[in-house]
C-alpha cells in the first residue's frame, strides 16, 4: 500500500498522477472530499468496481456516486443536460452535493450498471483542492464512496480507514483530517418535484436559497394519516384503530402510519369508554390511547390530513391555509358529487348504541376509501424509492 500526505490547497502534481496511475491499474485509493474521505476506483473497471463492493461489504444493488471533473463530463455520461437542470447544476456545483440524474444510454458505464441494475447516475463535481485535481488528471468517472465499511462510522481521518481496511487499499492521500460528520447531499432530478433524498452538509435551507422558486421536497420514509375530530375521544381514536388494522394485512403496513388529534385543546385524556368498548369488541385496543390537539408540526408531517366532520373541515383549511391541500373529509373524499351532509355525527352525550352506529359508519367509509389511499401510499413509496 502506497501512502502519500498531501497538501489540501496546493496538492502535488505528482503524488496526483501517482494516485491516477493506481486508478488506471484497477486499484483503489482512499481520498479527501469536500465531505468526508472517500473511496475511489476506475468506474469503467468492473474488476475495480467488484472489489470496491467486496471491500465495502456492500450489497450490489446500492449504488456509488461517480466523482467528475465539469458539467461536461456529466453530459458525457448522462447525456445531454436539459437547458433548466443545467442552470440548476451550475448553481449548486461544484461543492458538497451529489446528484442524480437517468441514465438515458445503456450502453453507458456497462459494468457499473451491470453491478448495480439501476437506472440513475449520481455525480458530484468537488471544490476540494485534492479531488478536482485528481478527477482532471485521470480521464474516467471515479468512485465517490465513504471510506467505510458499509454499516460502520464514517472515517474522518486516514487512522480511521487504516483501522476498517488494513493494507487492502492500493495507495492513501492523507490531508488531514476532515471536520464534516455528514456526507453530501443527495437531490434526485429525476423526481418531479425534485427530491432531496439525503440533507446533508447542505442544508434544504441553503438549497432553497440557492434554487429560489425551485419546487424542492425532502425524502420521507412515512406515509402518515392523521384522522381529526373535536376532543380525539371518540371519532377519530376508532377511525385511527380500524385503518390500523387494515392495513396490517397489507405489504405498506410498514410504510404508513396512522395517528389521530382533536381540533379542540384536550389533551391528555382516554378515549372516551364507548368507543374503548365498541373497539374492543372488534378486536382494536385503543386501551393506550391519549388524547391530543392537533399541532403545525403534525400538520406538516401528515400527507393526508382525515376530517370527520364539516366543522374540522373548515377550521383547520382555515388556520393552517398552507396545507389545504392534503385536508380531506373521511364521507366526502373521492365521491363524484357534493354530499348534503359530508359529517360523521359526533356520537358524545348519545347511548353506547350511536357509538356502534359511529364505528359501523366510519368503517364502512375507511372500507370505501381503502383502495385510493393505497394508490396515494403506492406512489409514495415509488417517489420516495422506499
Amino acid at each position: 500500500m502506497e501512502y502519500y500526505k498531501i497538501d489540501p490547497n496546493k496538492p502535488d502534481k505528482k503524488i496526483i498522477a501517482k494516485a491516477a496511475a493506481v486508478l488506471k491499474s484497477g486499484g483503489i485509493i482512499a481520498y479527501p472530499t469536500d465531505t468526508l474521505y472517500g473511496l475511489g476506483v476506475d468506474a469503467l473497471n468492473e474488476k475495480a468496481l467488484s472489489r470496491l463492493y467486496l471491500l465495502k461489504q456492500r450489497g450490489g444493488k446500492t449504488p456509488v456516486s461517480l466523482m467528475v471533473y465539469d458539467l461536461k463530463s456529466i453530459e458525457e455520461y448522462s447525456g445531454k443536460l436539459e437547458p433548466e437542470i443545467k442552470e440548476y447544476l451550475k448553481k449548486l456545483l461544484p461543492g458538497k452535493i451529489t446528484v442524480l440524474l437517468p441514465r438515458k444510454d445503456k450502453d453507458v458505464l456497462p459494468d457499473l450498471f451491470r453491478i448495480t441494475k439501476g437506472k440513475k447516475l449520481g455525480f458530484r463535481i468537488p471544490g476540494h483542492n485534492v479531488c478536482s485535481a485528481l478527477s482532471k488528471a485521470f480521464p474516467n468517472p471515479i468512485t465517490t464512496t465513504s471510506a467505510n465499511i458499509s454499516g460502520k462510522p464514517n472515517a474522518v481521518n486516514v487512522q480511521a480507514i487504516i483501522a476498517q481496511f488494513g493494507d487492502k487499499l492500493d495507495l492513501i492521500l492523507d490531508a488531514g483530517p476532515v471536520t464534516a460528520k455528514q456526507g453530501s447531499t443527495i437531490i434526485d432530478f429525476t423526481k418531479i418535484p425534485f427530491l432531496v433524498m439525503r440533507e446533508g452538509q447542505v442544508s434544504l435551507k441553503i438549497l432553497r436559497q440557492k434554487l429560489p422558486g425551485v419546487p424542492l421536497r425532502k425524502r420521507k420514509e412515512k406515509f402518515t394519516i392523521t384522522f381529526i375530530c373535536s376532543g380525539n375521544i371518540c371519532r377519530s381514536p376508532l377511525a385511527m384503530g380500524i385503518l390500523r388494522a387494515m392495513l396490517a394485512r397489507t405489504k405498506y403496513r410498514k410504510v404508513v402510519e396512522v395517528d389521530s388529534a382533536g381540533t379542540l385543546n384536550l389533551a391528555g385524556q382516554r378515549v372516551h369508554e364507548y368507543s374503548y368498548e365498541v373497539a374492543k369488541e372488534n378486536k382494536i385496543d385503543l386501551a393506550k390511547h391519549i388524547s391530543r390537539p392537533i399541532t403545525d408540526r403534525m400538520m406538516q408531517n401528515a400527507q393526508l390530513i382525515i376530517c370527520m366532520a364539516l366543522n374540522h373541515y373548515t377550521h383547520l383549511r382555515s388556520i393552517y391555509p398552507q396545507y389545504r391541500d392534503k385536508i380531506i373529509m373521511l364521507k366526502q373524499w373521492k365521491r363524484p358529487k357534493n354530499l348534503s351532509n359530508p359529517s360523521i355525527a359526533d356520537p358524545i352525550g348519545h347511548p353506547r348504541d350511536f357509538f356502534g352506529e359511529t364505528y359501523r359508519e366510519i368503517h364502512k367509509e375507511l372500507k370505501r376509501i381503502f383502495p385510493f389511499l393505497i394508490q396515494e401510499i403506492k406512489a409514495f413509496v415509488e417517489y420516495n424509492d422506499l
